[in-house]
């Protein structure tokens, strides 16, 4: 196993994260299998609707705790 910085952009910004793992495909595909897609809806839903209990996160902020990225 070896150390690997992974240097990625979401929304424009920049983020890096230090992954171990066996070689680089398998560190890409780290950072690939943490993102979790919640919901997605077309851009005529309401996603603000009472149906959903859930609020609205900050991404970036929310990616950054995932990734233990700090300022």
């Amino acid at each position: 196993m070896k150390e690997y910085d992974v240097y990625f952009e979401i929304y424009g910004k920049k983020l890096k994260t230090r992954i171990t793992a066996e070689n680089k495909e398998q560190a890409v595909q780290f950072i690939k299998d943490k993102i979790i897609f919640h919901k997605i809806v077309s851009t005529e839903d309401d996603i603000f609707s009472n149906e959903d209990d859930d609020k609205p996160v900050d991404q970036l902020e929310y990616l950054k705790n995932m990734f233990g990225i700090k300022d």
